[in-house]
């Protein structure tokens, strides 16, 4: 692609005169698929208060956002982008990169124009009077949309969710791309990148399938980014990378059962067997050993139920295996410390807690204490 440079002007426009993108990727962290609104009815009025609502949910950390720009200001150090709304000569224009910018401003205007807050004309003209970058239509290609909002919220402020990142790697790719070119766009290394297409691809297959399509939402996405990241897992489910999808087809049918609420015979909504994405490293430890999946399949079965199995059949090795998960914490570095993840914390804790609990039940039991 060339400079992205050659394709943005500086201009001056009115926020009334900017439109929230109604198909904005954001809004799939609500857990919802959303449904794509024609790109001639985005100026109505119930499609940009409907996208404005949207915007203020705590998801997008919007009121944040907006009690900062309250104290300090706008400050455009980081330029929102738009493109013209090219419908019967609008004066309108649709936001690409800064929605939860433009809600804010438009919060601030919406709270002094109810008596909320009281500004003066200064601050107004701030929240109003925008220099933006103005990408052009006509000579842009169509993946700089996709592009200029992928390097800032990927790998920037206020990243995206694995799901929209992993939604723009295989637009990239789709429209031809290779995957190093598809990672290079929005600033990830290609394994990463490819990480994100094939668990995208996977939740596709899911959504595609005529039982447990309506039961297919975005924030599944976490349950195939944890699969790929288990090679036995992904090999139980045989995915084959030119197919483009698994293809044990018994097994994973099974597998969606595992991930999705069903109602049980009184008519109640159950967890499923797997009730977070980290589940699945738990059934990792025992995917290929038959008693442990014959209690975790059964009518009451549980991960607790399958792991008690499965380490009661493998006693003799719980040693070595404390070893490892020993030297796994030792060899944390600062750089892996940074990149850590919520629900990789909460995998410690439980850890943690698991060997108190341990250390506890000796001394009580023996009388010893280990300290």
């Amino acid at each position: 692609m060339s400079n992205l440079t050659n394709f943005l002007t500086e201009i001056n426009v009115k926020l009334e005169d900017v439109l929230l993108d109604p198909n904005n990727p954001r809004f799939a962290e609500l857990g919802e698929e959303a449904i794509v609104v024609p790109y001639n009815r985005y100026k109505e009025e119930k499609i940009q208060k409907q996208a404005y609502d949207r915007m203020k949910d705590k998801n997008f950390d919007v009121v944040e956002l907006r009690d900062t720009i309250k104290s300090l200001g706008f400050l455009p150090m980081d330029r929102i982008v738009v493109s013209k709304w090219e419908i019967n000569d609008s004066n309108k224009y649709v936001t690409i990169e800064g929605n939860r910018r433009i809600a804010a401003l438009k919060w601030l205007i919406e709270l002094h124009e109810i008596g909320r807050e009281t500004f003066t004309q200064e601050q107004l003209d701030n929240f109003k009077k925008l220099n933006v970058l103005l990408l052009d239509n006509k000579i842009a290609p169509e993946e700089a949309k996709l592009i200029l909002p992928g390097l800032r919220h990927i790998s920037g402020i206020k990243a995206w969710g694995p799901y929209q990142q992993a939604k723009v790697v295989h637009t990239l790719r789709s429209s031809g791309k290779s995957p190093q070119e598809a990672a290079q766009s929005v600033g990830l290394k290609t394994r990463r990148a490819n990480l994100l297409w094939r668990s995208y691809l996977a939740l596709e297959q899911m959504k595609n399938d005529e039982e447990y399509s309506e039961h297919t939402n975005p924030k599944q996405y976490s349950y195939f980014e944890e699969v790929f990241n288990k090679p036995n897992m992904r090999n139980w489910l045989k995915w084959d990378d030119i197919k483009k999808e698994f293809t044990e087809n018994e097994r994973l049918r099974e597998f969606y059962s595992w991930i999705v609420s069903e109602l049980n015979e009184d008519g109640e909504l159950m967890e499923p067997k797997l009730p977070k994405a980290i589940s699945i490293r738990d059934l990792a430890v025992f995917i290929n050993d038959d008693f442990a999946m014959n209690s975790f399949r059964g009518h009451k079965g549980s991960l607790v139920k399958a792991m008690a199995t499965y380490e009661s059949e493998h006693k003799e090795q719980w040693q070595p295996i404390i070893k490892v998960a020993e030297n796994a914490l030792a060899g944390l570095t600062p750089d892996s410390l940074r990149s850590i993840t919520v629900e990789d914390i909460e995998v410690i804790y439980k850890l943690k807690s698991r060997v108190e609990q341990v250390i506890a039940d000796f001394t009580k039991l023996t009388g010893r204490n280990c300290a």
